[in-house]
């Protein structure tokens, strides 16, 4: 079995990237498994919380590998190894390429990239304001959601511009962005297929494949039934307002110009077309534009989930 990744940010036009690619019969994939950043995120940050103390877990396994002079490595290399024996079970042929769509594998690209030196990455970027708006119209409703997904702007993107720079030079990487491949399908497609090693069809463009699930967009596949280039520009109408605004020039600036240039995008051209943009803002904005800070430090699903059902016992 092969194994290939797509490394984006949610909204980034994903979805529609894995559809088209399982059009091609040695594809296999599922919509998006969120295996490798709970693997990969035992060792890392705070989280997650458990009634059995996953601090102590930390504790247990780092003590463990510790005791072995190449432990980060060991560790690694089990994570892979249990990794392509599960994603073994879809594929039917030793030739076959199982494809992972997770977004919050940006967040540890580094480590993917360590732990499958054959796989094929594809980077796919898109409009980081257009990626912002896609989240606020389709998990807020048009509300301001970005809030919710800080972890995959402000640490997601920064991890996969810095993996591409070090990586560019690789074969086993692609980059592209999505207004690029919907404006141009027949001109990119082909190098995308050949770049998985897959035959490429016309037709796993204009019909893809739908992935039903709980997981991935689902709005995407029911809105568009082949490639559409129309949601290029409508992020737009969704920085109306003067804290959309301040928030989108703030963000560009915490990017800045190197980072939106690698991505293939201008950071003067992007702020131009801000300031021209004519969208609406809410008056909500002035609740959970700010609320972003205060929803990190107290963690209310994190309550809501320990209030109901009741846990008897302390996360840790």
């Amino acid at each position: 079995m092969k194994l290939g990744f797509i490394f984006s940010l949610p909204r980034s036009g994903s979805t529609y990237v894995q559809r088209v690619l399982s059009g091609a019969p040695s594809i296999k994939t599922t919509p998006e498994p969120w295996l490798l950043p709970a693997l990969f995120g035992i060792r890392t940050g705070s989280a997650p919380l458990a009634d059995f103390a996953y601090d102590h877990v930390r504790i247990g396994i780092s003590d463990m590998l510790n005791l072995l002079p190449n432990g980060d490595e060991v560790w690694r290399s089990a994570i892979a190894e249990m990794t392509t024996f599960l994603y073994e079970h879809f594929c039917e042929n030793p030739t076959d390429l199982f494809l992972d769509k997770t977004p919050r594998n940006a967040g540890f690209c580094e480590d993917i990239l360590s732990a499958f030196p054959d796989a094929r990455i594809l980077f796919l970027w898109r409009n980081p304001l257009a990626v912002v708006h896609s989240i606020n119209e389709t998990w807020g409703g048009g509300q301001w959601n970005a809030y919710f997904y800080e972890y995959d702007l402000r640490k997601g993107l920064p991890a996969l511009i810095e993996c591409w720079n070090a990586h560019q030079s690789e074969e086993r990487v692609l980059s592209i962005c999505y207004e690029d491949l919907v404006s141009s399908p027949q001109t990119h497609w082909p190098k995308i297929f050949e770049h998985f090693e897959a035959p490429y069809s016309s037709e796993f463009v204009t019909n893809p494949a739908k992935l039903l699930s709980t997981m991935g967009d689902q709005t995407g596949q029911q809105r568009y039934i082949g490639t559409s280039s129309n949601s290029v520009d409508s992020w737009q109408t969704g920085f109306g307002g003067p804290l959309r605004k301040h928030w989108a020039r703030r963000y560009l600036e915490y990017l800045g110009t190197d980072a939106l240039q690698t991505m293939g995008y201008d950071k003067e051209v992007l702020s131009e077309e801000l300031s021209a943009a004519r969208g609406n803002g809410r008056l909500s904005d002035a609740v959970f534009i700010p609320f972003g800070p205060v929803y990190h430090f107290i963690e209310p699903y994190i309550l809501r989930n320990k209030a109901w059902p009741p846990s008897q016992f302390a996360r840790r």
